[in-house]
């Protein structure tokens, strides 16, 4: 397995268990107070959580894989990962015109913030996971 597979492996777990654990805070909060929590405690977990994980796993796996971290990538490997964030741009950006039309109708300004936030990170989890995918398919 490559570095940079094991890599987006650990960013697509990291993204899973922070996002999941932060949605499902929102959604028990808005089924038991009828009402979404504070748009700023939430942003900024979720961004603090992400940036502090992110950064120390990463450390970790470069630290456990330094031969393999320390090697360029390659021609196809940056074409993997620009196939990926692509894809991951067009479900980024179908989630907010979804979101957007959802605030047309709703005219709820914190309901356009989380169904953004949500779109952003179901877009990074696109990302991650393609770039699993396709990376697994050129090792075939």
């Amino acid at each position: 397995m490559v570095f940079r597979e094991k890599s987006a492996w650990l960013m697509l777990t990291i993204t899973l268990v922070i996002g999941g654990y932060i949605a499902f805070g929102v959604l028990q909060n808005l089924v038991v107070d009828q009402q979404f929590l504070p748009v700023m405690p939430v942003f900024v977990k979720l961004t603090v959580s992400l940036i502090v994980v992110s950064v120390v796993g990463q450390v970790v796996l470069s630290v456990a894989n330094v031969n393999q971290a320390e090697q360029q990538a390659s021609a196809q490997d940056k074409s993997i990962v620009v196939k990926a964030q692509a894809t991951a741009g067009v479900v980024l950006a179908l989630g907010v015109v979804g979101s957007l039309i959802l605030y047309l109708y709703l005219s709820d300004g914190t309901l356009l913030f989380y169904s953004c936030l949500f779109s952003l990170v179901l877009g990074q989890l696109v990302d991650y996971a393609l770039q699993i995918v396709y990376f697994r398919l050129r090792t075939r």
